[in-house]
C-alpha cells in the first residue's frame, strides 16, 4: 500500500517512494504510455509533436487546397452572374 504522506520517522523503501497509484495496476500499451509520459514528460511531448507534425502539414496543405477551390468556385459564380446580367441587358435592349 502506498502512503500519501510520510512522517519524519517513517522509513521509505526505494520502490515505495517512486511508485504511484497508476503504476500499481498492470495494463496494456496504454498503461505503459501513460507511465512513460508521467516519468518523461518532455520526451513524451517531443515524440508526440514529432509524430503529429506530418498530420499538421497534411492538414495545412488540404486547407490551402480547399481555400483555393472555394476562391475558384466564387470567381466562377461571379463570372456566370455577370454573364447572366449582360444577357438580360441585351434581351431588354432588343425588346425595346
Amino acid at each position: 500500500m502506498i502512503k500519501l504522506y510520510y512522517k519524519e520517522g517513517d522509513k521509505m523503501e526505494s520502490d515505495e517512494a517512486v511508485k504511484t497509484p497508476i503504476e500499481e495496476v498492470e495494463g496494456g500499451w496504454i498503461h505503459q504510455l501513460v507511465v512513460y509520459a508521467a516519468r518523461n514528460p518532455w520526451d513524451f511531448c517531443w515524440y508526440l509533436l514529432l509524430c503529429l507534425s506530418p498530420m499538421f502539414f497534411i492538414s495545412a496543405v488540404l486547407s490551402w487546397k480547399l481555400a483555393k477551390a472555394l476562391e475558384a468556385q466564387e470567381k466562377d459564380k461571379n463570372r456566370k452572374d455577370k454573364k447572366k446580367a449582360n444577357i438580360s441587358k441585351v434581351k431588354r435592349g432588343k425588346a425595346n
